[in-house]
């Protein structure tokens, strides 16, 4: 049995949701009855820009989705706009979305499987809030063999060493046996990094890496080349 452990970022290490947060903002906006093209590059520049507060917990979400209404004033149905009830409209819009858009990357299963299969305990731990998430990977990746942390739950937000630390517990391995994969070298590999973990940058798109950030220890384009790495092969 493998004393190392591997833990995974979900969102497009794992996981593709093809913009359903971004898509949920244009349902939104027509059932308040109004129409935003969300595929426009300014468009899904601003949703992302709308959403980083909430993203990093500064702003519940409630608050977000007002400010949100307010970008598409002076439509008279976004006037007084009950905040609450615009959150459960949404989360009821984002989870209405996950069959349709999210699909797992290419190899993801095939890579966990291997990895259960030589033994080596799996994890994953994801910024976001936790009931999307949960749904986000189930319809990935069936049913995931290992703990699940989502920012949202544990209270910790990547690339904050606590998240780290909560996933070292959960997969029970210190830290220097522990890989993290992930394809943000900000949040995934640089946290891993400091946190003394080793850490497995997903390039899939073959993106120069930030010079001003700590180096991965690992660079791979496909998940399947994951397993060798671990194994030391």
């Amino acid at each position: 049995m493998s004393t190392v452990a591997v833990g995974f970022d979900f969102d497009h290490t794992l996981g593709a949701d093809n913009g359903l947060e971004r898509h949920a903002f244009g349902l939104l906006a027509e059932q308040l009855g109004a129409w935003i093209d969300v595929d426009a590059p300014a468009t899904a520049l601003a949703i992302e820009g709308l959403m980083v507060p909430f993203r990093a917990a500064e702003e519940p979400m409630s608050h977000m989705l007002v400010r949100f209404a307010a970008t598409l004033a002076p439509n008279p149905r976004t006037i007084d706009v009950d905040a609450e009830a615009l959150a459960v409209r949404f989360r009821g819009i984002c989870y209405g979305l996950v069959d349709r858009l999210v699909q797992p990357i290419p190899g993801a299963v095939e890579c966990i499987a291997a990895l259960v299969a030589s033994g080596t305990p799996v994890g994953i731990l994801t910024n976001g809030w936790s009931e999307l998430q949960e749904r986000k990977i189930a319809r990935a990746l069936g049913e995931f063999p290992g703990p699940i942390l989502v920012s949202d739950t544990v209270g910790a937000y990547k690339p904050s060493a606590n998240a780290f630390r909560l996933l070292e517990a959960a997969l029970g391995v210190d830290a220097s046996e522990l890989w993290y994969v992930g394809d943000n070298p900000a949040a995934d590999i640089a946290g891993a990094r400091a946190y003394g973990l080793r850490a497995v940058w997903l390039n899939r798109e073959r993106h120069a890496y930030p010079a001003d950030l700590a180096a991965p220890t690992a660079e791979i384009e496909h998940l399947d080349a994951l397993p060798a790495i671990v194994r030391g092969v």
